[in-house]
């Protein structure tokens, strides 16, 4: 379960800093679907990685209650010069299983074979993605997931396979997917906001928040031609 009141979220950094999110209360119970449409460079990932305990906000609270995912597909905590065994058995500490679950789980997962004494580095870039969202999945629920944009990774056959064990993790859990795909929202989610003008809007034509996102582009566009 995550509750946010009264978050404001700011861009990175320490100077020239924006408004991302102001005034955002909402609430992810077990069980719910929300999707969030956000357009690119609207702070998505920023939110992403605030919902799932990464970050923290500007302003206001983020509660939660339970287990909450890093972003699904995240790599940061895979270090490039430590084996993969190594990676896998810290990530095991710090989710409170086993390092031999963990492991077995991935191997499973990816079909690279001798992927425990791999150093890191030496994974091609969708291996490595492939990786990063075994990690996400092997922790069992219930729990909330957090997805920023990634849903699923791979080739066809994995892809097909991220999707089956997403859902059978979301039997037991919820999911907040943030996402500029429309189409993908409404695949996985049942409940829907938009990230507008620094406000997360509820939202029940996504056709139509999607429209109102190209015209604020589009005006942000205007703005800037007549400003230079």
């Amino acid at each position: 379960m995550i509750e946010v009141r009264d978050m404001t979220l700011m861009t990175p950094g320490l100077r020239h800093r924006r408004v991302i999110l102001s005034g955002a209360s909402f609430r992810v119970a077990p069980g719910d679907r929300l999707g969030i449409l956000a357009a690119p460079g609207s702070g998505k990932s920023t939110l992403a990685r605030v919902l799932s305990g990464i970050d923290r906000p500007d302003g206001g609270s983020v509660r939660r209650q339970g287990r909450v995912s890093w972003p699904i597909g995240f790599a940061g905590f895979l270090h490039p010069e430590l084996t993969v065994a190594e990676n896998l058995a810290t990530l095991a500490r710090l989710v409170g299983l086993s390092a031999r679950d963990v492991t077995g789980f991935c191997t499973e997962f990816t079909g690279i074979a001798g992927l425990a004494g791999r150093r890191m580095k030496t994974l091609t870039p969708t291996q490595r993605a492939t990786l990063a969202y075994a990690c996400a999945l092997c922790v069992p629920g219930p729990a909330t997931w957090i997805a920023d944009e990634v849903i699923s990774v791979g080739e066809p056959h994995h892809r097909r396979l991220c999707d089956r064990i997403l859902a059978e993790r979301l039997d037991e859990g919820a999911l907040v997917f943030l996402s500029r795909n429309a189409r993908q929202l409404k695949i996985w989610c049942d409940r829907f906001m938009v990230l507008i003008a620094g406000r997360l809007v509820p939202c029940d034509d996504l056709d139509v928040a999607q429209q109102a996102l190209e015209l604020e582009a589009a005006s942000r566009l205007a703005e800037g031609r007549g400003a230079a």
